[in-house]
C-alpha cells in the first residue's frame, strides 16, 4: 500500500485502542539523532535512514540525493539534484512534507514551517503527528509512530509486533502475554494474564431472599453460557455467598425462555447452566462457601430476550409444613409447588430436588382411599407416607405424565402425608382429588378353572399400575382362589391391546406374585398356588384403551416324575407343550418340558442336554415348578460354539428339583442326561499362611458347583483355602493363566459370603484386607473351555485404600493416572460402585474455590466419588456419568465448593465391575 508514493506497511489491531497523546509522547521522545534500537532494517527499499527517518533521496528538498543535504528553498530535488522551482505548484517534486501535497492542511496561520499545516482545525507537524504523518488524515497504526513523516516499521517501547500489528502484551486479549495467547470469551487480559473481569456486572444485595428485575433486550451479547445460543444478550450479577450453603437461582416470572449460568467470579469457569426447570424458566442450585463470589449470568435460549426476575433464597433446611386438610370425601384441593421446599424424598422421583406441596389427611373410615393429581403437560408424583411428618415411611408413590394416582388402604382415623410434586421442576397449578375407592377386585371369579372374561378398560380407575408403569391406563381386577394345589397360567391373548398382566397375593393391594409386559406374545404368567390361596389378576395397559381377555386355566408341571434313577437319559420333543415357566438366565419364550427328580444319595448331580436338537436353556428350581432357580445355563460355551446346556449342584438324599428344558423361542427334540459322583472335598488344598506364594493346577473335568457373583463361571472351580498370618492387604491373582478366569473368594467356607469376584481373562486381580488368622476361600472358575491357571497370593502396601491414599499434588490444574484393576472394594457412593475396585486419592484445596473433579481420558466406564476428609467422611458429590458425555457414557465429573486446606477423598471406581487404567484430572 502507498501514500504519497511513499510505501509503508498496514495491519489491522485487533484490541488495542488507539491512544494519541501516548503515541505523541513517545514520538517526542525520539529525535531525528539516532535510529530506534531494532535488529531489522528501518527502512524498506528505495527509502534510506537518514538519521531515524525513512527518506526518498532522489526527491527529499532535505537529504537530496545524499542524507543531509539540503536544497535552497527555491530548489526541488529532482532525480537526486537540486534544481529551480520552475512553478510553486508542487507537482515536480511530489514529496512527502510538502504543504501543497495531496490532502495538504492550510499552512496559513501555522508559523513559517512549511512542514505545519493545518489539519481539522489544528496546526500539526506532520512529520511527527501519528494522526497526520506526512499529509492530513493519514494515520499510523496503532502502536507506531511518525518520524520524518513517515510511519515506522518498529514497534513504540512497550508494543510488540503479532500478525503484523502492533499489540501491548499487557493487555491485548487475543495476545495475552505472548504472541497467539488469546483469552477465553469474556476473560481480560491484566498484566499479561488472562482474568476473570466481573464488569460488567451487578453486584446483588446479600440479604435473602432477593428478588431482582432486568431485561436482555439490546442487552450485549458478553458471556456465553453453555446452555444458551450465540448472539444472545445477556445480564451478569455478582453474588458472594453469606454463609456457607446451598443456594437457589430462578429465573421464575420471567416472560421469555430463559437460561440461568453461574461462573466462577476468579476464573470465569462455568460451575452450572440451566436452559428449562418448568417450562421457559431457569434454576440452579449451587453448594457455597462462605465469601465465596459468583457470577450469575441470565440469557436467553435459541437468541430469546426480554424483561427477567431473578431470584434467589437462603440457605436453610427444607420446611415442613403441611397443610391440614377435612376428613371428608370426595374433597378437591387445588395448589402449588411454586416457593416451596423439597420436604419429601418420594421413593418414585429419581431427579433429585422437586419441590414439593404435602398435606395431612384423616380416613374417616376404614376402607381404600385413592389419591389422584393432575396437571396439564406435566409430570406428577405424588407420595402418600405413613403418618403427619415428611420423613415418614412411604405407603404407596407413583409417577405419571398430567395425572397420577395411588391406592392405600387405611384404617379409621389413620392419619397420612400426601406430597404432590414434579420431578426436577415446579407446578404452576394442580389439582388433588381424594375419593373412596371402588372395590377392589371388581369381580370375584372363584375357583373354576378353566374360565375365560372378557371387558373393556374404557372409564376404569388408574391406581394400581401394573409392574410398577408410570404410565397406564384403566386397569380391571379379578379375585381367583385355587381350588387345589398346582400350576396356575393367566393368559390375555385376544386382548385388542397390548396387556400388562401383574398377580397380587390376597388383595389389590398385596405383595405383587408376578407381572410381566406383553410384547410381540400376549402376556401370560403361571403361579404356583396352595388350595384356597387367593390372588388378584390385574389387567393393565400403557394408557391404552380397548377390550381385554383373560383366560384362567392349570398346568401340569412337573410333566413327568423321573424318579430317583442315576445316570439316566430321556428324550421327547418341546413342540405343542406350553411356554409356562421364566428360566432363571437367558429370557423366556420357547415351550418347555418340566421333569421331576428325587436325588437318591448326597453327592454331585450333573444335568445336560447334548445331543439335543436346539439351543437349549437348562433351569433346576428347587422343590416344585414354583420353587426358585438354583442353577440355570444357557450354553456350556458361552462363546456359543456350544448350544447345549449343563448344569452341576450338589444334592441331599431324598431332596426333589424340577428340571425344565427351556429354549429362546426355539422348540424341537431334546435330550435330557443326568449323571452322579461323589463330592469332592471343599477346599481341594489348605494353601496355609505362606506368603508370597505360586500354585498351578487344571480346572479340567472340576465339577461346576458355584455361581460366582461375577462372570458366567460355566467351567469347573479349583478351590484354596488361604489363612492371613497377619492383618494387611492380600493380593490374590490369577497372572500367567491358559483360561479367561473368574476369581472369587468367600469368607471362611465355600459357602460363605462372598468377599470379591473379579473376571478380567487370564489376568484377575483383586486386593482383600485380612485380619490376623482370617481365613478365605479362594476359588478359580473359567468362562467356558477348562484349562490350566496360576494362583499367586502376596502381601500389599494396600496404595490407593482408605487406609494408605493416594497423595495428589494440591497445585492445580493436575492429572493422575493408574489403573483399578487389582484394587479393593471398600466403599460404594450413591451413584453406584459397589463391589467394584477403585482407587483412593487425597487432595486438599491449596485455596478457597469451587473445583471441578473428572476422569476424560479414563479407558473404561467411571464412577466419581467425593468424600469430605476421608473414607468414612460424608459424601460431597457423586457421578457415573458426564452431562456433555451422552454418547460415550464413560467420563464422570463433579464440582466441589472447597474451603482453604480443606481435604477430600476423592473415589475412582467402576460402573458394575468395570476396571482399567484412568485419568483423574483436577482443575480449578
Amino acid at each position: 500500500m502507498t501514500r504519497d508514493g511513499v510505501r509503508f506497511r498496514y495491519a489491522p489491531s485487533r484490541a488495542v485502542p488507539w491512544l494519541p497523546a501516548a503515541l505523541l509522547a513517545a514520538t517526542s521522545a525520539c529525535s531525528s539523532e539516532g535510529s530506534p534500537p531494532s535488529s531489522a532494517p528501518l527502512c524498506d527499499p528505495p527509502y534510506s535512514d537518514c538519521g531515524g527517518v525513512c527518506v526518498a533521496l532522489p526527491s527529499d528538498r532535505d537529504h537530496c540525493g545524499a542524507c543531509g543535504r539540503a536544497c535552497a528553498p527555491d530548489e526541488l530535488c529532482v532525480a537526486s539534484a537540486c534544481k529551480e522551482r520552475e512553478t510553486d505548484t508542487g507537482e515536480a517534486g511530489g514529496g512527502q512534507g510538502e504543504d501543497d501535497g495531496e490532502g495538504g492542511g492550510d499552512p496559513e496561520g501555522c508559523g513559517e514551517d512549511r512542514h505545519m499545516q493545518r489539519c481539522d482545525g489544528v496546526c500539526v507537524d506532520t512529520r511527527t503527528d501519528p494522526n497526520h504523518c506526512g499529509r492530513c488524515g493519514a494515520q499510523c497504526d496503532p502502536g507506531r509512530a511518525c518520524a520524518g513523516s513517515l510511519c515506522r516499521r518498529t514497534c513504540l517501547e512497550g508494543f510488540t509486533e503479532c500478525d503484523g500489528a502492533c499489540v501491548d502484551l499487557r493487555a491485548d486479549p487475543q495476545h495475552c502475554g505472548a504472541c497467539g495467547n488469546a483469552c477465553d470469551l469474556g476473560r481480560p487480559c491484566e498484566a499479561g494474564a488472562c482474568g476473570c473481569s466481573t464488569e460488567p456486572s451487578e453486584p446483588l444485595d446479600a440479604t435473602l431472599p432477593l428478588r431482582v428485575s432486568g431485561t436482555t433486550v439490546d442487552a450485549d451479547d458478553s458471556r456465553w453460557p453453555s446452555c444458551s445460543g450465540p448472539n444472545t444478550g445477556d445480564q451478569t450479577f455478582l453474588f458472594t455467598a453469606p454463609l456457607t450453603g446451598t443456594y437457589f437461582f430462578d429465573t421464575r416470572g420471567s416472560n421469555f425462555d430463559t437460561t440461568l449460568a453461574a461462573l466462577s467470579a476468579d476464573t470465569c469457569a462455568e460451575l452450572a447452566c440451566n436452559d428449562d426447570d418448568a417450562g421457559v424458566w431457569s434454576r440452579l442450585t449451587l453448594d457455597l462457601i462462605e465469601g465465596e463470589s459468583i457470577l450469575v449470568v441470565v440469557s436467553g435460549a435459541s437468541g430469546a430476550e426480554g424483561e427477567f426476575t431473578l431470584r434467589v433464597t437462603e440457605p436453610r433446611p427444607p420446611m415442613c409444613a403441611p397443610a391440614a386438610l377435612e376428613p371428608v370425601v370426595p374433597q378437591t384441593v387445588t395448589g402449588t409447588t411454586e416457593e416451596l421446599d423439597d420436604a419429601v424424598d418420594a421413593d418414585c422421583d429419581f431427579s433429585g430436588t422437586s419441590p414439593d406441596a404435602t398435606y395431612t389427611f384423616t380416613a374417616p373410615e376404614t376402607g381404600a382411599y385413592i389419591f389422584s393429581a393432575r396437571s396439564a403437560s406435566s409430570e406428577l408424583v405424588v407420595d402418600v407416607l405413613d403418618g403427619a411428618t415428611c420423613d415418614d415411611e412411604s405407603l404407596a408413590c407413583r409417577y405419571g405424565y398430567e395425572q397420577s394416582s395411588v391406592m392405600v388402604d387405611l384404617e379409621a382415623e389413620q392419619t397420612v402425608l400426601v406430597a404432590v410434586a414434579s420431578p426436577g421442576s415446579t407446578l404452576d397449578s394442580f389439582t388433588l382429588d381424594i375419593t373412596r375407592a371402588p372395590p377392589c377386585p371388581g369381580t370375584d371369579l372363584g375357583s373354576a378353572v378353566p374360565q375365560t372374561v372378557t371387558g373393556s378398560n374404557e372409564g376404569l380407575p388408574d391406581v394400581i399400575g401394573a409392574c410398577f408403569s408410570p404410565f397406564t391406563g384403566g386397569e380391571a381386577a379379578y379375585g381367583f382362589t385355587a381350588p387345589h394345589d398346582g400350576v396356575y397360567l393367566f393368559d390375555t391373548r385376544g386382548s385388542t391391546f397390548p396387556a400388562v398382566l401383574e398377580l397380587r397375593r390376597g388383595t389389590c393391594s398385596g405383595a405383587v406374585v408376578d407381572c410381566v409386559e406383553s410384547g410381540a406374545s400376549p402376556a401370560r404368567l403361571a403361579a404356583s398356588l396352595t388350595a384356597g390361596e387367593t390372588v388378584v389378576a390385574v389387567v393393565d395397559t400403557f394408557g391404552e384403551t380397548g377390550d381385554y381377555r383373560l383366560e384362567i386355566s392349570e398346568v401340569p408341571c412337573p410333566l413327568i416324575d423321573l424318579g430317583s434313577a442315576a445316570p439316566q437319559t430321556v428324550t421327547g420333543t418341546t413342540a405343542d407343550l406350553p411356554d409356562v415357566l421364566a428360566p432363571g438366565c437367558g429370557y423366556a419364550g420357547g415351550p418347555e418340558a418340566t421333569y421331576r427328580f428325587t436325588a437318591p444319595a448326597d453327592g454331585i448331580y450333573t444335568f445336560d442336554t447334548e445331543g439335543s436338537a436346539f439351543d437349549t436353556i437348562l433351569d433346576v428350581r428347587d422343590g416344585s415348578c414354583a420353587g426358585p432357580s438354583i442353577r440355570c445355563n444357557d450354553d456350556v460355551d458361552s462363546s456359543g460354539e456350544r448350544d447345549h446346556s449343563r448344569v452341576s449342584l450338589q444334592l441331599t438324599a431324598g431332596q426333589t428339583v424340577v428340571v425344565s428344558v427351556d429354549s429362546h423361542g426355539a422348540s424341537g427334540e431334546y435330550a435330557l442326561n443326568i449323571t452322579q459322583r461323589e463330592a469332592p472335598p471343599c477346599p481341594l488344598v489348605d494353601l496355609g499362611s505362606t506368603v508370597p506364594q505360586t500354585v498351578t493346577g487344571s480346572n479340567e473335568g472340576y465339577p461346576d458347583l458355584a455361581i460366582p457373583g461375577c462372570g458366567a463361571g460355566t467351567g469347573g472351580e479349583a478351590t484354596y483355602r488361604f489363612t492371613a498370618p497377619a492383618d494387611g492387604y492380600y493380593a490374590f491373582a490369577t497372572t500367567g493363566s491358559s483360561i479367561d478366569t473368574v476369581l472369587s473368594i468367600h469368607e471362611d467356607t465355600c459357602g460363605g459370603p462372598e468377599l470379591a469376584c473379579i473376571d478380567d481373562g487370564a489376568d484377575s486381580r483383586t486386593l482383600l484386607w485380612l485380619e490376623a488368622e482370617q481365613a478365605v476361600v479362594v476359588s478359580i472358575d473359567s468362562n467356558g473351555d477348562e484349562g490350566e491357571y496360576t494362583l499367586s497370593v502376596s502381601e500389599s502396601d494396600g496404595a490407593g485404600t482408605c487406609a494408605a491414599p493416594i497423595e495428589l499434588e494440591s497445585a492445580v490444574p493436575l492429572t493422575f493416572t493408574g489403573t483399578t484393576r487389582g484394587s479393593a472394594s471398600e466403599r460404594s457412593s450413591t451413584c453406584g460402585g459397589g463391589g467394584t475396585p477403585e482407587v483412593v486419592h487425597v487432595f486438599t484445596a491449596p485455596e478457597a474455590g469451587s473445583y471441578t473433579i473428572d476422569t476424560v481420558g479414563s479407558e473404561y466406564d467411571t464412577i466419581l466419588a467425593v468424600f469430605d476428609g476421608d473414607c468414612s467422611g460424608r459424601q460431597l458429590a457423586c457421578n457415573d456419568d458426564a452431562a456433555w458425555d451422552e454418547w460415550l457414557t464413560i467420563t464422570s465429573e463433579v464440582t466441589v465448593s472447597l474451603a482453604a486446606g480443606q481435604t477430600i477423598v476423592i473415589h475412582v471406581d467402576g460402573y458394575y465391575r468395570r476396571a482399567g487404567h484412568y485419568e483423574l484430572n483436577i482443575r480449578r
